[in-house]
């Protein structure tokens, strides 16, 4: 069976709520979203967080700050990328998480009065060097910690496919396919993700209503079934990537009235 897990939750103060509720709805996991400020680990004590684990026969991932960029052509900005993922892969392993979703950003564009230009298309061989560079540390570095690294597809320009395409060359790299955000792009990341096979470990499933995603599953134009057999083929764990408490209750209705959970 998929181990369906859920995001923290802006509605929330505390990773306990969100513990509370994972049990209620069975569900097997929560990914911490490091962009919210109470899933910092200065504020939380870790004793408690492995209580709450064990307690509630939960698990984490770790969804890592979406607004970093690991392509950033200046070194200090680099430097300190790093740093804080070395310090983010101390957290994970002092509270037992072993996945780490990350975001690429597409960075600057310029619009121009007769299309948009993305600054990294324009210089797009040295941005990929960079990303690679950046990117085969950030996975020696989990290596050693026995944390995987899932890079997700987010709602990016057209370049991005072809990015996409020479990571998967990395050693080591995972990735995790964002259903609602390759909705949106009419589904450009589709076949790249399914030539991935093995190395996609990690989804993010939300519908889409043809106006905006991470909508209540099976109220949009997805076909859900799909996705969910392509998770189940990988042995993906799958987040319930909706926004607020009523929206999770709902997509897990959904899923259990079609005996998918």
């Amino acid at each position: 069976m998929i181990k369906y897990g859920m995001p923290t939750l802006i509605e929330y103060q505390t990773i306990e709520e969100n513990v509370l509720l994972c049990q209620e709805l069975q569900l097997d996991f929560i990914e911490l979203n490091m962009s919210m400020p109470y899933c910092l680990e200065e504020i939380n004590n870790i004793t408690h967080l492995k209580k709450l684990k064990e307690s509630y026969k939960i698990n984490f991932t770790m969804h890592f700050p979406e607004e970093i960029d690991f392509g950033s052509i200046y070194p200090e900005i680099q430097q300190a990328n790093l740093a804080l993922f070395k310090r983010y892969l101390d957290y994970c392993t002092k509270v037992g998480i072993s996945k780490i979703n990350i975001h690429l950003y597409p960075g600057t564009k310029v619009t121009l009065p007769n299309k948009t230009v993305w600054v990294y298309e324009t210089e797009f061989n040295n941005y990929l060097l960079r990303l690679q560079k950046a990117l085969n540390n950030l996975v020696k570095m989990a290596y050693s910690y026995r944390i995987q690294v899932c890079v997700e597809n987010s709602v990016a320009p057209l370049f991005y496919r072809n990015i996409f395409m020479k990571l998967k060359q990395i050693s080591n790299l995972l990735f995790t396919y964002d259903v609602g955000h390759d909705a949106i792009t009419n589904y450009m990341m589709e076949a790249v993700y399914q030539s991935m096979n093995e190395k996609v470990v990690h989804m993010h499933l939300h519908d889409y209503d043809k106006v905006t995603d991470h909508q209540i599953l099976f109220k949009g134009i997805i076909n859900l079934y799909e996705k969910l057999d392509f998770a189940k083929r990988n042995n993906m764990t799958v987040v319930i990537e909706v926004k607020t408490v009523e929206a999770l209750r709902r997509s897990v209705y959904n899923l259990k009235m079609r005996h998918l959970i």
